[in-house]
């Protein structure tokens, strides 16, 4: 099965912890997770006004209990970005049985009958056709597997047939169940130098930071915007976190947008499990054209009455000392005198926060949505299995990124037939 017994054994075979170990961590994997070296004094007024509140301090948002405050784990390695690609890739790249193809596009898989046998490609322009001997996986993420499904005749009958596309096999749930964390970005200015902007604002601060890190590998280059976490439950129904915080020790307009004059920071907040659900489809037959993404964010008002309590628990910790102290005013969301202007915040502000999942999910025969079944293979067709995060059912209550990795792993057992078998 997927249970915690399940994939616990490959969250741990992929981990490389430089601190934690013992029965829910491991050190000895390829996908390395590093401490922030050096505490900030902005993280720790956060923590302690956070704590004032009733939220405890953790130094593991990863243990039997996820409730708590801190710095989180980055993955890093020695001030650099750890990623699939450095701890999985580019060890195998040189093995004679893997081929890199970069500049591609896959179009669609081909099918004799119902069983997978190639995919369609376009290289620089042409298109090549690569046959597989046994299997094919498919992991293009939850916006473009399910299109390159859609487009090669599994999906809904009726939207395939829309854009002349032969079906394969009737598949209602392949782009239905999108789901994704919004988070909003709570902006305040500081009454001291203390923010990373004051650093980002002059050639000098720059330079520094580049010194920093080419000598020492360390400094903000080293470990990235976000620094210290939270998770918590703002409702009353939750018997489990239903919030996560991400705090940044810098401020601008827009994530990647240019860093305020001022010394600012920003608290974002998202729901953890959101009930709205959305869909993606392609809008053409023609591969090169995106597919259309309906979100449907805050389509519940269980959606609706988290975010607003999410927001006003942020602003809370703004308000409690020792925080407040060091805040010259809050810029976003601008004092909001009611729920109402606060959802409309949340309306207009929020964004993604690039954790799109479920769109080719996992289920049961009973699931009338269910495009893969327990071991990630397509239903009605052979030869093929979606292995990323749209065969995730269900939104993981934080970051996806390691159990994108996790699901990974689990795949290449059931591939070579170590993994438990499902119907």
């Amino acid at each position: 099965g997927w249970g915690w017994d399940d994939v616990l054994p490959y969250f741990k075979k992929s981990e490389g912890n430089d601190r934690l170990n013992g029965p829910l961590h491991s050190q000895t994997g390829p996908l390395k997770a590093s401490s922030i070296p050096k505490k900030h004094p902005l993280v720790e007024a956060f923590i302690k006004s956070a704590e004032e509140l009733g939220v405890p301090e953790t130094d593991d948002f990863n243990n039997l209990t996820q409730e708590g405050v801190g710095y989180y784990q980055l993955t890093t390695n020695k001030g650099l970005r750890c990623s699939t690609a450095v701890a999985y890739l580019k060890p195998a790249k040189h093995r004679p049985n893997l081929t890199i193809l970069t500049d591609s596009q896959v179009m669609r898989v081909l099918f004799e009958g119902r069983r997978a046998v190639a995919i369609e490609l376009s290289r620089h322009g042409e298109k090549q056709i690569i046959r597989a001997n046994k299997e094919i996986i498919l992991s293009a993420g939850a916006l473009q597997s399910p299109q390159i499904l859609q487009l090669s005749g599994i999906g809904p009958a009726k939207l395939l047939s829309e854009f002349n596309i032969p079906l394969i096999h009737d598949l209602p749930g392949v782009g239905e169940n999108l789901q994704d964390h919004l988070q909003y970005r709570l902006i305040y200015e500081l009454n001291q130098p203390i923010s990373t902007n004051v650093q980002l604002s002059s050639l000098l601060g720059k330079a520094m930071m580049g010194l920093d890190w080419l000598l020492f590998r360390g400094g903000p280059l080293s470990i990235g915007i976000n620094q210290g976490g939270l998770f918590t439950k703002v409702m009353e129904s939750s018997t489990t976190p239903d919030i996560q915080f991400h705090l940044a020790t810098l401020s601008a307009d827009m994530a990647g947008g240019n860093v305020h004059p001022f010394p600012g920071f920003t608290m974002s907040v998202c729901q953890l499990r959101p009930e709205s659900r959305g869909h993606v489809r392609i809008q053409s037959n023609d591969p090169l054209v995106p597919p259309k993404m309906f979100a449907n964010y805050l389509a519940t008002e269980h959606d609706r009455a988290t975010s607003v309590a999410a927001v006003k628990f942020a602003r809370k910790i703004a308000q409690t000392e020792p925080l407040t102290s060091l805040i010259e005013r809050e810029i976003k969301p601008n004092n909001p005198q009611s729920d109402a202007d606060i959802l409309e915040f949340c309306r207009n502000s929020g964004a993604t926060i690039f954790h799109p999942t479920g769109t080719c999910q996992m289920g049961t025969d009973d699931n009338p949505l269910a495009v893969l079944d327990g071991d990630l293979k397509v239903r009605g067709v052979t030869g093929l299995r979606v292995v990323d995060c749209s065969a995730m059912p269900t939104l993981p209550s934080g970051n996806t990124n390691w159990p994108a990795v996790m699901l990974a792993e689990r795949a290449s057992d059931l591939i070579l037939g170590k993994g438990t078998k499902h119907s």
